[in-house]
């Protein structure tokens, strides 16, 4: 599957996760439900205005929580999000900290991103 191909997909999977939290609650989502949700939410502010977008936007509870369950289930994703560890910690801004480093998080992002995408579908159909 194309890298366009997996963008429309997590676009319209997205979409339709999003809408059921929204009318049914965060807590109806099912795991499966909770990955996608959490990954569309970074990687859909990534693409609009970066790694520091997403923290400016999300704080770091909504990172936390991305991180525990992206590592648990997309063995690529523990890799980036060292990576945004090693940037973030001990910072008192989250958002401050990706932009002042010397780390191009938005970079690092790219070179997972795609593979981070599949392996979400493929955890998806397999659900």
């Amino acid at each position: 599957m194309s890298g366009l191909d997996l963008d429309k997909w997590l676009t319209e999977i997205g979409d339709q996760v999003v809408r059921k939290a929204a009318t049914n609650g965060f807590d109806s989502l099912d795991a499966s439900e909770r990955l996608i949700y959490q990954m569309w939410l970074f990687d859909t502010e990534q693409r609009n205005g970066g790694v520091s977008q997403y923290f400016c936007n999300r704080g770091m509870e909504q990172w936390n929580s991305l991180a525990r369950v992206a590592s648990q289930d997309l063995k690529s994703f523990a890799e980036f999000a060292d990576a945004v560890n090693r940037v973030i910690s001990c910072a008192e801004d989250a958002y401050r900290a990706v932009m002042d480093s010397e780390v191009n998080l938005d970079t690092h992002y790219e070179k997972y991103r795609h593979h981070l995408l599949r392996q979400l579908k493929v955890r998806w159909d397999n659900r």
